[in-house]
């Protein structure tokens, strides 16, 4: 039974695999899938990271995974809406973040403006960030003492689930990509054989 599961699994992330074959090569976000109102996908520019998204009526746009690169290992959360024109790109915002109407996160958060792209991000080492999302029915962000969003956080567990099993197969991938690279590289020495006199050859 357990072998049948893992063939169902190995086919159904297939089409993901086989976009991500290469993944330490990779620079556009791959999809994972489509899980209810939520995406899935892998982003190479967060260090290869999963992440759930979605779009709402409100014209709000919302991300949210871990992100891996070196140093800064840990979980982001960022709100985008073009109708936030007076964003200012790289500024720094003090805003804050509260699931449901648990105790709020405050956090200094780096805008980024591109075209009609204007979002607000903000990163965390907290795992119990991590888990409110997951667990919360809404999230908020709030500007100045004001609200600047209320989303809705329906069908996010399965999502983040999804999420966690994309992150899986992606590490698993890598580790295969980075293998096979090592490998077939002619430049790596290959450990001789013989004992050489020359204590000089390379």
């Amino acid at each position: 039974m357990k072998q049948a599961i893992a063939t169902l699994l190995l086919l159904a992330c297939m089409p993901f695999a086989a976009a991500a074959q290469d993944a330490s090569k990779v620079k556009d976000p791959i999809l994972w899938g489509e899980f209810g109102t939520w995406t899935v996908q892998m982003e190479p520019d967060l260090g290869h990271a999963c992440v759930v998204a979605s779009e709402f009526d409100t014209g709000h746009i919302l991300v949210f995974g871990r992100y891996f690169k070196p140093g800064k290992p840990g979980f982001f959360i960022s709100f985008q809406n073009e109708k936030w024109k007076s964003l200012v790109h790289k500024k720094v915002y003090s805003v804050s973040v509260g699931f449901d109407e648990k105790e709020t996160w405050d956090t200094e958060s780096g805008a980024y403006v591109q075209g009609s792209t204007r979002r607000l991000a903000m990163k965390t080492v907290a795992r119990a960030f991590f888990d409110e999302f997951k667990s919360s029915k809404t999230v908020k962000m709030f500007y100045e003492d004001k609200e600047i969003a209320r989303l809705s956080l329906s069908g996010v567990e399965t999502a983040v689930e999804q999420m966690d099993a994309c992150q899986k197969t992606t590490d698993e991938l890598l580790k295969i990509s980075r293998t096979e690279s090592n490998t077939s590289d002619p430049s790596v020495k290959k450990p001789s054989t013989q004992a050489s006199d020359d204590p000089f050859e390379p």
